[in-house]
């Protein structure tokens, strides 16, 4: 084997764990000598990652250089937090381009931080391509976008189809009778919880996590717009609202979970994300609020057979259906050019992060489905960023290629977003890991003290984030 060879196939195998396409630099010609500015790359792997893995981004460096002569790319390695982005970008000190989470593009957006793409994307002519839902999260009011996603999950529900069958929730067909509504969940966990003596719902409430999808739950209960968890009034504060009836419903449902259904995991105060996937894969539990690009988690790690497997869309409640997307995306410094702007769309696309196919994009996805599949993982759809119909169609030719399941078990799960049945919403957008830590200790003491004061609990919390709140951002 050769050493060229051998290089490849590691940058490629790096690709796979990564999810990035790997782009050979060999024949690449000339596409804009007359561009000309220096961008800054904040999402260059730092000193101490793997050189194959800055390998991979000199590779990247190389093409670009080819592509663009007159474009100057400067590597600075930044790991974005909220605290350190907001002065950077107010002094004019931030990268060209950064990774924050979901969490906070529209925060950004408000507050004039990030810079617009809206043009560049029309240059490339992938405008019209973006996804809806993806706008939503990272687009002002008037429809101009800030930022790309990097990678993404959309919440839904993990099923063991092996507890459904024993509680006798299968159809004819052996498909599950998966519960569509908050209420069906608690009634369907409480049936599991008495067929079988498993937990019909694993809920984990340690740390941050209980409030972390809590505030799904909350969504559905109608804690969204004027009844938001968090808002701003018409000063530009910020402010908490978790006594909203709303929100004391939610909570109220919460533990009638416990207390009234009986179907949550006795050990939910100190199960974490780890342990809800490793109890529904060892069959202890038989549903686990959990999102789609987990799935390997109970199956390929746990054990759980893929035929067992099956992932729902988030239950309903009486306000809607609605559902956390959440991950990474790209934004650019709130001073960016046109020119840097078509440059760092230009530097997206050799990434593959734009949609646009050539021979090694089109390896690297068969090679991380081959290994999805051969580790036992299921091989299903990635829910894409873009409507291009030739670029999604090559994705989903690939997957049917190597899929291992009966494509029944998500197709609802899928529908409901291409379809807009589901209305899919980005995290809270501010201090969002605060208020799932605040959220938390509420849910904590709600599912572990029957007799707990709902309003006083969350009225505690509400003072609590507040106080955060005005500390960290009101007084800016």
């Amino acid at each position: 084997m050769s050493r060229m060879f051998k290089m490849v196939s590691l940058l490629l195998a790096l690709c796979m764990l990564c999810g990035i396409p790997f782009v050979s630099a060999g024949a690449e010609e000339v596409i804009d000598a007359d561009l000309t500015c220096t961008i800054t790359l904040g999402n260059w792997p730092p000193d101490t990652a793997p050189q194959a893995e800055k390998d991979l981004f000199e590779n990247y460096k190389a093409i670009m250089a080819k592509q663009y002569p007159n474009v100057t790319l400067v590597p600075d390695y930044y790991s974005y937090t909220l605290s350190n982005y907001v002065p950077m970008a107010k002094g004019g000190t931030a990268p060209s381009i950064f990774q924050p989470p979901f969490t906070d593009p529209q925060l950004l957006i408000s507050q004039h931080l990030v810079g617009d793409v809206t043009d560049a994307l029309e240059q490339f002519g992938v405008l019209d391509q973006f996804s809806p839902s993806y706008v939503e999260m990272l687009a002002d009011e008037n429809g101009r976008i800030y930022g790309l996603p990097r990678d993404g999950y959309v919440l839904g529900m993990h099923i063991n189809i092996e507890l459904f069958r024993e509680a006798g929730l299968v159809d004819s067909d052996g498909l599950p009778i998966y519960p569509k509504t908050l209420q069906e969940l608690a009634e369907y966990g409480q049936i599991i919880r008495e067929k079988t003596g498993k937990a019909g719902l694993v809920f984990p409430a340690s740390e941050a996590y209980g409030g972390w999808l809590f505030t799904n739950i909350a969504w559905n209960f109608g804690c969204v717009g004027e009844n938001a968890l968090e808002y701003q009034d018409e000063d530009g504060r910020w402010v908490c609202n978790f006594t909203s009836p709303e929100c004391i419903a939610a909570m109220e449902y919460m533990r009638d979970l416990r207390w009234k259904y009986d179907i949550l995991n006795a050990d939910a105060t100190t199960t974490d994300w780890a342990g809800a996937h490793s109890l529904l894969g060892t069959g202890e539990a038989a549903m686990n609020f959990a999102a789609d690009d987990s799935v390997d988690q109970p199956t390929a790690n746990k054990g759980l057979p893929v035929e067992d497997f099956a992932l729902i869309p988030f239950p309903a409640g009486d306000a809607g259906r609605y559902a956390l997307a959440g991950g990474t995306c790209y934004m650019f410094s709130p001073d960016i050019t046109a020119d840097q702007a078509t440059a760092l769309m230009a530097y997206l696309k050799i990434l593959g992060k734009l949609p646009f196919l050539d021979d090694s994009i089109i390896a690297g996805m068969r090679a991380d489905y081959a290994a999805k599949r051969d580790r036992g993982a299921p091989v299903i759809p990635a829910i894409s960023a873009w409507n291009d119909a030739e670029y999604n169609a090559a994705k989903q030719a690939i997957v049917d290629e190597f899929s291992n399941v009966d494509m029944r078990l998500y197709a609802d799960f899928f529908d409901s977003i291409s379809e807009g049945t589901i209305t899919l919403k980005s995290e809270e957008p501010v201090f969002a890991q605060q208020l799932y830590r605040e959220l938390t200790a509420v849910v904590q003491r709600v599912i572990t003290k029957e007799g707990a004061d709902v309003e006083k609990a969350l009225r505690k919390a509400e003072e609590s984030f507040q106080e955060y709140l005005d500390d960290e951002i009101n007084d800016y």
